[in-house]
């Protein structure tokens, strides 16, 4: 693993700014019992709250951070939040800022966590990009946050991987009425396609002009001693992928 991992915690390999801050989390090391064991850091996925609650705060405290990280009631949108005053509702699948010590956070289970920071600007962002989030344009709308910028640069955490995620006609159909690019993040095996997301998140930020694209490279599936998977597992907790402004 060429990550610096450390305890809890996966520091983003990329060249980020010092005073940017990014990473994500592993699944042990926390409270939470059997399926969500140890460290769940997901509130809605039937998890007892109170061991939520001290998983984030070991957390916070294990990262020293500025203050509780901006955590989202996730559904699978494109809507991306700004965090620099906080929202009365966080019903959305990411976020952004251009202050600092605001933490920026996803949740994820074998969907893709995308950091987004401007090295100019100082600006950063985090999301949660499922097919569903894709195919809406989640993505467009995280590079449209930070337009007119061409100094963006991106860390695609860990996600599962195109051998494990197999879907149906209507995945495959729904990314191909996007673009006819994205037909090389899929394999077929028999009837069953096979799709890479991250595969179709670096295409799609190739698309929009952003080519400073550094990938963790773990998969969530395969990795079950360090990553929840919900394909894998079904109940199961969430990992957090966050940025900030130091």
């Amino acid at each position: 693993m060429t990550n610096k991992q450390n305890k809890i915690w996966i520091k983003a390999n990329w060249p980020a700014p010092n005073h940017i801050k990014a990473g994500t989390t592993i699944r042990m090391g926390g409270h939470s019992n059997f399926p969500y064991n140890e460290l769940n850091l997901g509130l809605n996925v039937g998890d007892n709250i109170k061991d939520v609650e001290k998983n984030r705060l070991k957390l916070k405290t294990f990262l020293n951070l500025p203050n509780d990280p901006i955590w989202l009631d996730q559904t699978h949108s494109k809507k991306i939040l700004p965090v620099d005053n906080a929202p009365i509702d966080l019903t959305a699948d990411g976020s952004y800022t251009a202050q600092k010590n605001k933490v920026c956070v996803v949740t994820t289970a074998d969907c893709v966590p995308i950091l987004f920071c401007d090295t100019e600007e100082n600006k950063v962002a985090a999301i949660h990009a499922g097919w569903k989030g894709i195919c809406n344009g989640i993505i467009e709308d995280a590079v449209k946050i930070f337009s007119p910028s061409k100094s963006i640069i991106v860390w695609i955490g860990p996600a599962i991987s195109q051998r494990y995620y197999q879907v149906g006609e209507e995945v495959y159909c729904s990314f191909l009425e996007r673009s006819i690019s994205l037909e090389n993040a899929f394999k077929k095996n028999g009837k069953d396609w096979y799709c890479s997301l991250c595969k179709i998140v670096k295409i799609i930020l190739n698309n929009l002009d952003i080519t400073e694209i550094y990938e963790c490279g773990l998969c969530t599936y395969e990795m079950n001693n360090l990553f929840f998977s919900y394909r894998r597992d079904g109940k199961t907790g969430r990992t957090a992928t966050m940025i900030w402004i130091e």
